[in-house]
């Protein structure tokens, strides 16, 4: 068992002191900003207010045509005294102005405004940069009231990308590898990456497989810690070598270039960038476009030597413009909906220390690594069942049971002495039988029958099981991108079409099992069947769990139909948290409750964006469903799946437009409307022990409070009142706040270093800093891999360039979630760790994989499902990285 972790963190060396470098600077000039949102804003049709100069499209332009740019400020072209471009030297005018001139012709190409656009441009000719040295404090940051470090806001943007750079200048050597890697530098919208370059190259059958080493490179800040952090993650990145692309619709794909600078060949600077573009298909063009802001179709018209490729030419040969076509590279970037990549995902714990290693090298001696991690608790885990190894079947057996016999019993809670209805709906005969087995196995049945009409009875419950021919209704939806009515249409027929064959039901609700093809079957956006299915059946009043349709990619069919079977148990509300095991001294009557907000994107069904909170509450004692989620509208607890059908058929329209989401709330009124719901929560659940669970990723931008520049310990906060201490909301109530990596690597990776030179592994349990304080409040949950995932050497290493038939290349490494766990208020003879190693524990349950998140928390996310409509992705899992 590991003794300490190591978090790929970093934060400012105190003995370094202030790090100050001379920089030099140039502002967006006041006149350009005046004349270039005037012509920028000429045709703007959108009722919202103009949304300013699309500057990140220039931005990009000059880091392609300047090599010796370092960053650009953000917020610069709406404030004229905010630093703009930072450079070592003055970037040269004739560099500067050729590209800045060609982003203004277009901005308004249209020959409407070609007038406008002429003038505009005499006088941006007129009004060269101007430019100046700054002491730029790179370590600055103030401390919030509450103790917390408040970087100064340009370090966001500024510090990623200038690391990126110091470190792409420092050759990197992987164990076992025969030549250094080179990374180049990528800017991000939150932070900067680095890409190995040229990419790695695994050939398999007589076709080469590319990919690189991506390090993310992000600034945050840590409750109640005066000093910044800077998370450097690490991964694979794959490129796109199969002909042709498939660009998934809807979602675009990243474009990677490698640029020589158009006018000056013998300049003598080292590429350390590349720049990103995004294609995308644009249904008006009927053919993916340049979109967002990409750069590339400007410099196309700066560099008059050079051929630069259009989407279609990237589609239509990656490979040929991934080794290069006239001193110009490209690369896109593989994604998961392209489908499947020879290389696999993620880096092993060993590899990850090496790279980490190399970072901590090249930041010296500016920041230091952020002190490792000890354990926190001494148990790890709840009360499960044990793991006995097949070599004892007596023991499995007599494990199994229990298991079984514990299953029986929670499903016993939620039926309220009601039969147990289930459909199994399926389009091939094989699926049918899996699904029967697996269910069959998870409750003891023995003997399944026969025909399409099952009945079961055993211990103490009376299960029905009714199965049928999937037919038409698995089918792609008959929908069209330019005919809105059309598309609403045919969702409200496949809701229909369900809803008239399976009856509605009465009493308890029922489970419904459905097969249908995977996403890839429904290439076309707006033909998935699998909402208007989960509405259809919800309107019969029984819960759906989809399984996809076999084939090449997919599991094991018995294993699919385990998980299948088990997800639709928990959509009944049949799981309960497993007993903790933090202490004897806890209140017996403890709950658990956990906040989600739901945020549903703006689209042609919903016309708008908007955003609902799920609050679920789990009582583990209660032998009459433990699980429940509040109504709102009822202001009332509801048994978990009744909640769920309630979602979907009060939460969304027959169209699936956002019916219960009020269609003209602003921003501000929707997050005053959260705040409400928090609060009357809170209310409900002052009469017992109450720890409450909230994720800050998903909940701050409707709770501001739970910004970490305003947390005060033992305090909560809303908007337009002063802070009140926890005891006015309960004096039994306790808050973790919790944080994952959030798309945005808000927590940092993390290995644990072996022993006597060993090989890097991982180490479950809850951490704390070694130089934590007595008053700790902040602690690090990490879980085990999957026992369902393979078993990995850790040892095993991507970056060597060796080749072969078992190369490593081709296997997936896991990286167990790591959560922040941060016990915001308890009173105050508690001890914080006891809490925060119950919100650890409830992410291990018996049926389950580690949970990404705690189970009342991973129950309050998996109810969106029942309200967006965008399909969603189950996660129970960490993400592999």
């Amino acid at each position: 068992m590991h003794s300490l972790i190591t978090p790929c963190a970093y934060e400012p060396d105190p003995e370094h002191g202030p790090w100050v470098e001379d920089l030099h600077v140039t502002t967006f000039a006041e006149q350009w900003r005046t004349e270039l949102t005037d012509l920028s804003a000429l045709g703007w049709r959108s009722r919202e207010p103009f949304a300013g100069l699309p500057v990140r499209k220039l931005d990009s332009l000059l880091r392609a045509v300047a090599p010796g740019m370092l960053a650009t400020g953000r917020g610069a072209a709406a404030d004229s005294s905010v630093p703009w471009l930072y450079a070592r030297e003055p970037l040269p005018t004739d560099v500067v102005l050729p590209a800045f001139l060609s982003w203004v012709a277009a901005l308004r190409p249209e020959s409407e405004h070609l007038a406008a656009t002429r003038r505009v441009l005499d006088a941006v000719r007129e009004t060269e940069p101007e430019w100046s040295t700054c002491a730029v404090e790179l370590s600055g940051t103030d401390v919030s009231p509450g103790g917390t470090a408040a970087p100064h806001r340009r370090l966001y943007a500024l510090l990623p990308e200038l690391l990126a750079l110091r470190l792409a200048e420092r050759p990197f050597q992987a164990e076992g590898a025969a030549t250094d890697m080179c990374f180049r530098a990528v800017r991000l919208e939150h932070g900067a990456e680095l890409v190995s370059w040229p990419p790695e190259t695994f050939r398999k059958n007589g076709v080469d497989h590319r990919y690189s080493a991506r390090l993310g490179i992000t600034l945050h800040t840590v409750p109640f810690s005066p000093s910044f952090r800077v998370h450097v993650s690490s991964g694979i990145r794959r490129w796109s070598t199969r002909s042709p692309v498939w660009v998934p619709g809807g979602r675009g794909a990243t474009v990677l270039f490698d640029l020589p600078v158009p006018w000056d060949e013998e300049s003598g600077e080292s590429r350390l960038r590349l720049v990103g573009n995004t294609m995308k298909f644009s249904a008006a063009e009927g053919r993916c476009t340049w979109r967002g802001h990409s750069p590339v179709e400007i410099i196309d018209e700066l560099d008059i030597v050079r051929r630069y490729p259009k989407p279609e030419d990237l589609i239509a040969d990656p490979r040929a413009w991934l080794t290069g076509q006239g001193g110009v590279r490209a690369a896109v970037v593989h994604s998961t909906a392209m489908g499947r990549h020879e290389i696999a995902a993620g880096l092993m714990p060993g590899e990850r220390a090496d790279l980490d290693n190399w970072v901590e090298a090249g930041l010296r001696p500016w920041l230091r690594r952020v002190p490792s991690l000890e354990r926190a608790f001494r148990v790890t885990k709840p009360v499960l069942l044990p793991k006995v190894p097949k070599t004892d079947p007596v023991r499995r057996a007599e494990v199994d049971l229990r298991a079984v016999s514990a299953r029986r019993e929670t499903l016993r809670t939620v039926l309220a002495g009601e039969p147990l209805h289930v459909d199994i709906v399926t389009a091939y005969p094989e699926t049918r039988e899996h699904l029967l087995r697996q269910l069959a196995l998870l409750l003891g049945v023995t003997d399944l029958g026969e025909g399409d009409l099952r009945r079961w009875s055993v211990g103490g419950l009376e299960i029905d099981v009714l199965l049928s021919d999937a037919s038409f209704l698995a089918t792609a939806l008959k929908t069209s991108s330019e005919a809105q009515l059309e598309d609403a249409e045919a969702l409200r027929a496949r809701r229909a079409a369900v809803a008239a064959r399976y009856p509605r039901r009465a009493g308890r609700p029922g489970l419904a099992l459905i097969e249908i093809p995977g996403a890839d079957r429904f290439t076309v956006p707006g033909t998935d069947p699998k909402l208007a299915l989960r509405l259809g059946f919800a309107d019969s009043r029984r819960v759906a769990q989809f399984i996809q349709v076999a084939d090449n990619e997919t599991a094991d069919p018995a294993t699919r139909a385990e998980a299948a079977c088990r997800d639709g148990l928990r959509q009944l509300g049949a799981v309960s948290a497993p007993a903790h095991r933090a202490g004897a001294g806890l209140p017996a009557d403890l709950q658990y409750v956990a906040l989600w907000v739901v945020r549903k994107q703006a689209t042609a069904k919903s016309k708008r964006a908007g955003r609902q909170l799920i609050a679920v509450r789990v009582r583990p004692a209660d032998t009459e469903h433990p699980v429940r989620a509040w109504d709102d509208r009822l202001q009332d607890w509801l048994p978990y799946a009744d909640f769920l059908l309630s979602l979907a058929t009060g939460g969304l329209a027959a169209d699936g437009s956002a019916s219960g989401i009020r269609p003209f709330l602003t921003v501000e009124d929707e997050r005053a409307d959260i705040e409400r719901r928090v609060r009357a929560i809170l209310f409900q659940v002052r009469d017992r022990p109450t720890l409450l669970l909230v994720n800050a990723g998903n909940l701050r931008d409707s709770w501001r409070w739970l910004g970490n520049g305003t947390l005060v310990r033992d305090k909560l906060g809303f908007a337009g009142e002063p802070d009140q201490r926890l005891g006015a909301f309960g004096e039994d109530l306790r808050v973790v706040l919790i944080r994952d990596r959030n798309s945005r690597d808000e927590v940092p990776q993390w290995y644990a270093p072996g022993k006597d030179n060993d090989t890097p592994g991982f180490g479950v349990g809850l951490w704390a800093s070694q130089e934590a304080l007595p008053d700790n409040r902040v602690f690090a949950s990490t879980a085990d891999v999957p026992k369902n995932f393979p078993k990995v050497p850790r040892g095993l290493r991507k970056l060597t360039g060796e080749q072969g038939p078992g190369h490593a290349s081709t296997v997936s490494a896991w990286n167990p979630q790591y959560l922040e766990l941060t016990v915001l208020g308890c009173p105050r003879e508690d001890e914080p760790a006891v809490w925060a190693a119950i919100a650890h524990q409830l992410r291990f349950h018996d049926d389950y994989v580690p949970l990404a998140r705690p189970l009342p928390m991973h129950l309050a996310k998996l109810a969106e499902e029942y309200l967006s409509p965008q399909s969603t992705t189950t996660d129970r899992r960490s993400d592999p990285t």
